[in-house]
């Protein structure tokens, strides 16, 4: 039988309630004082709350007001009783649904049935995953909200709904949010559920204009900020009672509002209670929203012209790529499987004549396949959407395996193919198809550039840095080098490539204007995709050539170790988060080898949980000078999650201060954009905080 707590000190009516929701074998119980309200919840002895707002024993907006925080645990929905024409708007948005006054029985009969309907489904998902449950009523906040921003070019409007949308979602106790309106109109709008204090209220403008410094260090501040410049606009909820110095002990939120370089404020808003992951999320996601529509037309019109014209051009390139890999692969595919069931006799007697012509027919679809390929190989890596899949291997292993491969093209024109390779080859992480993609273009290029009875020579040795030719790397963008290298080349005894036209080997559609060249043909697109696939492993391709002597290909690819390949990776995660405007956050913590309790092996085990991982996480674990070293990369991590993380880092080593079992760490963490601009100044910016053994304090 379910219970409904009636809040109402009308007696008749209250006798006239229990009368009607009897018929339904639904249990009333009756409570004016707040403690029993309170009790009937946290002990879960109801389904229902019904609550006269006319009731006189209680303030029903703040009883609502204070209940939100307690009922939503237990998914307990209110429904109020109100007049007609009441005026008390402010109910109605802490209630989920309301009757009007005389009572009327199959409408309270409807309304309690279709919410205890409501509570029943919720209690059912909530009790599969609470965490989904919340996320759902956030979610429905941000879109009503997210609704009512993009209907509004009105500052102040915007402003409202973004801190009534993080009321709703958050229920916080406190919010100030500083909003520039131009450089001599600035307000600090507080919304409170109590009053606050003169000194609270002083210290909330200090807080705002410490924190707005913060969020311009080492940069132009737009504005010079005091605190005489601050207006502030107080919206209180219940002004009898009084927040002072305390409030801000709470667990609290920060945001800029901002779009880009165009900055518009700031927001922070304080809660008793704990906030949570998705809270964080919730309120980053209601500061962003909020940003866009604040932008100016102007700058809202030059990003709408760049948009088209880069949708265009995106539109164009993937229309192009789906004409080569449908309108040209597909019919190719079919052509070549006719051709062979043809050669192969199946379809009738092959004469001598027909033989040579389907032979000529399946080369050059062959070839045009070929072609193809590189087209749709090119766009890729141009786009940055070539998978690559690397691993810790010997790469004498694929160079052998095109060796090989194309031993038996190589004794059809009577050329000698050696592979002369260093036995104790260092291992690296390499792509193995893309490492053999390269070998096939090269091998293949040595060998149809080579004339009868000649020889072709590949070969793999371990290099230093130093044994590298800096002046090969003339026109390299800022060449990252490592300490050794694995050096593989590809020497022929061909026709050889003039020097004027060496520079232009490795550009896209160039081909070299020889005899042979032209005989053989080709897109001129092998050796500009190896380029970059040699690239994407952080090496370096050139080559080396004389007329009718021959010409050698070399590449070198670095000896990485665990730190150097996820500085790469890093690297990579940044140009994705310039591309999508998020950011990173590098997580680096240190402990001495020797250390009897290991920090870092209780995150390994997840005994401490300091992270919530996805796919895109990033993690290593190495030795370095005697010390035990872990670092931890998070895509779209902002400065809240710093924050949570650091604090979860300093309240687990506080905890372990009174114990037996005592972590001795530092750490640090790193902000892309904020707090560094590539990968290299990441790196490096953690190792020098953990150095100084500082974490800078996030305000």
């Amino acid at each position: 039988m379910s219970k409904i707590l009636l809040i109402s000190d009308n007696e008749k009516q209250n006798q006239l309630i229990t009368k009607i929701l009897s018929k339904s074998s639904l249990a009333v119980i009756s409570a004016t004082d707040e403690q029993s309200i309170v009790n009937c919840i946290e002990r879960s002895l109801i389904q229902l709350i019904l609550i006269d707002t006319e009731i006189k024993v209680l303030n029903a907006t703040l009883l609502c007001k204070k209940l939100q925080s307690i009922t939503h645990k237990e998914n307990i929905l209110t429904i109020s009783l109100i007049e007609p024409k009441t005026e008390e708007t402010e109910i109605l948005k802490l209630t989920n649904a309301y009757v009007t006054k005389p009572i009327n029985e199959k409408i309270l009969t409807a309304t309690i049935t279709s919410n205890l309907k409501l509570k029943k489904a919720v209690d059912a998902l909530s009790k599969s995953n609470s965490d989904l449950a919340k996320s759902l009523y956030q979610l429905d906040v941000l879109y009503n909200t997210s609704t009512q921003l993009a209907g509004s070019l009105d500052k102040q409007k915007l402003i409202t709904t973004m801190i009534d949308g993080l009321e709703k979602s958050l229920s916080f106790s406190l919010s100030s949010t500083l909003v520039f309106n131009s450089e001599h109109d600035i307000d600090l709008i507080i919304n409170s559920l109590y009053g606050i204090s003169p000194r609270l209220e002083h210290s909330l403008k200090l807080r705002a204009i410490l924190s707005y410094r913060a969020l311009f260090d080492k940069k132009r501040i737009p504005y010079d900020l005091n605190i005489s410049d601050i207006k502030v606009i107080k919206n209180i909820k219940h002004p009898l009672e009084e927040y002072d110095l305390n409030i801000l002990k709470y667990d609290n939120l920060f945001a800029p509002i901002n779009v880009g370089e165009k900055f518009f404020g700031l927001i922070e808003v304080f809660r008793e209670n704990d906030f949570s992951q998705e809270d964080t999320t919730c309120f980053q996601t209601l500061a962003r929203q909020v940003s866009l529509p604040l932008e100016n037309a102007s700058l809202y019109e030059e990003i709408k012209n760049t948009n088209t014209k880069l949708e265009k051009l995106e539109r164009l390139k993937s229309e192009f790529i789906s004409i080569v890999s449908h309108e040209l692969r597909t019919p190719l595919t079919a052509i070549k499987n006719s051709l062979e069931i043809c050669l192969s006799g199946k379809a009738g007697d092959v004469s001598s004549i027909m033989d040579k012509f389907l032979n000529m027919a399946k080369r050059n679809v062959t070839r045009l396949s070929g072609i193809i390929n590189d087209l749709l190989d090119l766009s890729k890596v141009e786009a940055g959407k070539m998978d690559f899949k690397f691993e810790k291997l010997n790469i004498n292993t694929p160079v052998e395996f095109m060796k090989n491969t194309f031993e038996n093209v190589a004794k059809e024109k009577n050329i000698d193919l050696v592979f002369e390779k260093e036995e104790n080859i260092d291992e690296t992480y390499i792509d193995t198809q893309r490492i053999e993609q390269v070998m096939s273009n090269l091998i293949s290029n040595a060998i149809k550039f080579t004339n009868e009875g000649g020889k072709i020579i590949v070969k793999t040795e371990n290099i230093k840095e130093s044994e590298i030719d800096k002046t090969i790397l003339i026109g390299e963008e800022k060449p990252v080098f490592y300490d050794n290298y694995i050096k593989v080349s590809v020497k022929d005894s061909g026709i050889g490539i003039a020097q004027e036209d060496l520079k232009k080997v490795f550009d896209q559609f160039q081909q070299i204007e020889n005899s042979l060249n032209r005989k053989n043909g080709g897109t001129g697109l092998g050796l500009p995709i190896a380029k970059q696939l040699i690239e994407a492993h952080r090496g370096f391709i050139w080559v080396e050539s004389e007329l009718n002597i021959g010409t050698t290909f070399y590449f070198v690819i670095p000896v990485l170790s665990e730190k150097e390949k996820f500085i790469i990776d890093l690297d990579k995660d940044i140009q994705k988060a310039k591309t999508c405007n998020h950011s990173l956050l590098l997580l680096m913590i240190k402990e001495n080898q020797e250390v009897e309790n290991s920090f870092i092996e209780d995150v390994k085990s997840e005994k401490i949980s300091l992270i919530r991982k996805t796919a895109n996480t990033k993690e290593v674990y190495f030795n370095e000078e005697n010390t035990r070293n872990y670092a931890i990369l998070l895509p779209e991590a902002d400065k809240f999650a710093q924050s949570f993380i650091e604090k979860k880092i300093e309240s687990t080593l506080e905890q372990n201060k009174t114990s037996e079992k005592k972590y001795d760490i530092l750490y640090s963490t790193v902000l892309y954009p904020d707090n560094a601009t590539d990968a290299t100044e990441m790196i490096s910016e953690a190792e020098e905080l953990i150095k100084n053994n500082k974490v800078e304090a996030k305000i």
